[in-house]
């Protein structure tokens, strides 16, 4: 069981529908406030407002999907189409395990077709114990996709970190030199030491773009050049210390994680490349 399956049970325990529990738990890969996730899954508990036809857990777990993998331009008819495709393989998971993704199908003996599902969730009793089941088994289903695709982009990236020579630096536009390095397959194959170019707002994100670096690491970075980093797709890693190889490692074991934190104690606004 992964941590967003239970956090998914955790959330249909405590009254949510089936929908809102999928799609809420995985807020930390949507982007979504937990309220926001909440609200727009609201409408899709008991398969669609109690109507009992596509499984809310089921459309939970398609809305995960849609907000990370899915596709903006009406006019991209390659990414409509694989995104479909994922949406068609993801259904026949959760398909295969119950020969349904519909409520009504689902629910039976269970449920009478002519009563809608009861919303009694007093004392944590729930429409059907099954349910619970149903929003387990979504949440790994999407959630095993997400970690897949995550190690197939891992697969092969270009890291750079903000070093003082072997050393991750505090301050990112301030830094001596960046330490590069090439991982395949989670292994860093190759790696370099290039010096700063030179520090002027907005230049680095950009220099370090055009090297085709796909993850920053520093301990510390202003708004302005996090923002530009964001813009460019290039993950940004702040609150990193230690040996700048390390923390490479550390990263690609995914043991790495941003702080989040941001540069606002310089004099001036540019010292960490705002």
């Amino acid at each position: 069981m992964s941590e967003h399956s239970k956090l998914a049970k955790e959330l249909y325990k405590k009254g949510y529908n089936c929908s809102q529990s999928v799609f809420a738990a995985f807020c930390d890969e949507t982007g979504l406030d937990l309220e926001t996730s909440l609200k727009i899954s609201s409408s899709f508990g008991g398969g669609m407002g109690k109507l009992r036809e596509v499984c809310g857990a089921v459309s939970g777990m398609f809305m995960v999907a849609g907000m990370i993998y899915g596709y903006s331009d009406p006019s991209d008819k390659i990414a409509k189409t694989e995104h479909y495709k994922l949406i068609q393989s993801m259904g026949k998971k959760f398909k295969d395990k119950n020969n349904s993704i519909i409520c009504r199908e689902l629910l039976k003996p269970s449920v009478k077709d002519d009563i809608s599902i009861s919303e009694d969730k007093s004392e944590g009793n729930h429409k059907d114990p099954s349910c619970e089941e149903f929003v387990e088994q979504a949440a790994i289903i999407i959630d095993e996709y997400i970690k897949n695709k995550k190690m197939e982009e891992k697969e092969m990236i270009k890291i750079a970190v903000a070093s003082e020579k072997e050393m991750v630096t505090e301050h990112f536009g301030h830094c001596i030199n960046f330490n590069i390095f090439e991982a395949e397959n989670g292994q860093i194959t190759k790696s370099d030491s290039i010096p700063n170019p030179g520090h002027k707002p907005g230049f680095l994100p950009n220099f370090l773009n055009d090297m085709g670096v796909n993850v920053i690491i520093s301990g510390g970075m202003g708004e302005g050049a996090i923002d530009i980093f964001n813009d460019k797709g290039i993950e940004v890693i702040v609150g990193a210390s230690g040996n700048a190889k390390d923390a490479a490692n550390a990263y690609l074991k995914g043991m790495l994680k941003s702080t989040g934190s941001v540069c606002h104690e310089h004099q001036h606004h540019d010292e960490c490349d705002e």
